[in-house]
């Protein structure tokens, strides 16, 4: 099976690397968040934040400009791949909603698990889609 490319100007970037790197924004909303609850003030976490808050921008900027140009297979593929992954967002928000109901937590924690959910799910939509791509279903 060929593997698909989408063709920028300089150089071709491998599709799986592009869905791979949708991981990183992800992770940085993680970090965001962990340094906006800190209990401490220090200067220093301001200046972070807006430096996360303009990599977070840039970087989605940078992916949203080179993600209209792959062919009918990948656009299946990645189809496929946000149904599953649609479910799997389904069970993860009811496992937060009954944690949060049940155990009575802290806004703070349940922040925590829907931030914690959001990496998940990037990180798994990631994985579903290179197998789905790897197998050609």
């Amino acid at each position: 099976m060929k593997e698909q490319q989408i063709k920028t100007k300089d150089k071709k970037v491998n599709l799986r690397v592009w869905i791979s790197a949708e991981i990183i924004p992800s992770l940085w909303l993680f970090a965001y968040y962990w340094m906006c609850i800190k209990h401490y003030y220090q200067p220093i976490n301001v200046i972070i934040q807006y430096a996360f808050i303009g990599c977070m921008t840039l970087f989605l900027m940078i992916i949203k400009r080179k993600r209209d140009v792959f062919d009918e297979f990948a656009k299946e593929t990645l189809y496929k791949t946000n149904t599953i992954c649609l479910d799997i967002a389904y069970i993860i928000m009811a496992i937060i909603l009954f944690n949060a109901t049940f155990i009575n937590q802290t806004a703070v924690i349940i922040g925590y698990l829907i931030a914690g959910g959001i990496v998940l799910l990037s990180v798994t939509r990631a994985i579903i889609f290179c197998v789905i791509d790897r197998q050609g279903m």
